[in-house]
Order: structure tokens, then C-alpha cells, then sequence
């Protein structure tokens, strides 16, 4: 047994902070400060490791840097989290057909398809 107690909401202000982070790192990103990006989704994913969409964007990141194994990576990693992330599928379909793997593009770009990829239940409250 611990002699430490969960602290009441810790997990819930890990989460708050993975957000800022990623609201960080989204206008690095912008504005091309492209490894300060990448350290703040390194930061939001470290304090929520659930966090498709700091998953997804470090995946973007990596793909900008032209580290693409990297990018499936993280696309992958978000989809195995939420494997109705339509964005996250959309960049894996994207990335596949970069490479001419016609079958993996084809894979992903139909399970893409059959999601609205602007339901409001995919769409973040924030403005990025």
C-alpha cells in the first residue's frame, strides 16, 4: 500500500494542461517554430497520453520535419486511442499515398470517408 493518496482532480488538471499545451504549440507550429512545437506536444501528450489531437498534430510536426516514420507513429498511436479520429486517418491515408502504398492509402481513406470530419462531436470547442 502507498502512503500516498491520489490528489482529488489530478488527473483532470493533467488534461486541462495537455490542452494548453497543445493551444501552444498549435501557434508555434503557425508560426514555424516547428521543434518548440514538437516540445509542447512532447509536453501535452506526456501529461495526457490520451490526447489524440496532441498526437495527431505531433504526427504533423514530425511530417514537416520530413521525419515520416515518426509521423505514422503518432497518427497510428492517435488512431489506436480513437479509431473514429477522422483527421488522424485522413494524414496516415495521406501519408501512405506519399509513399505510393496504394493499399494502406485506400485503408485508411475509406475508414476516413465514412466519418464527417466536421460533426460537431469532432470539432474542438477551441479556435485554433
Amino acid at each position: 500500500m502507498s502512503c500516498f493518496a491520489p490528489v482529488a482532480g489530478a488527473d483532470e488538471l493533467m488534461k486541462k494542461q495537455s490542452v494548453e499545451y497543445v493551444r501552444e504549440a498549435i501557434k508555434e507550429q503557425k508560426d514555424n517554430n516547428i521543434d518548440f512545437a514538437i516540445s509542447l506536444y512532447q509536453k501535452a501528450i506526456y501529461a495526457d497520453e490520451e490526447n489524440v489531437k496532441a498526437l495527431n498534430n505531433l504526427g504533423t510536426a514530425y511530417a514537416q520535419k520530413g521525419l515520416y516514420l515518426k509521423a505514422e507513429e503518432k497518427y497510428s498511436q492517435a488512431v489506436q486511442i480513437d479509431p473514429y479520429y477522422a483527421v488522424a486517418l485522413m494524414n496516415l491515408a495521406l501519408l501512405y499515398a506519399q509513399r505510393k502504398d496504394y493499399d494502406k492509402f485506400f485503408e485508411y481513406w475509406k475508414r476516413a470517408q465514412g466519418l464527417d470530419m466536421y460533426s460537431p462531436f469532432l470539432i474542438d470547442d477551441e479556435k485554433d
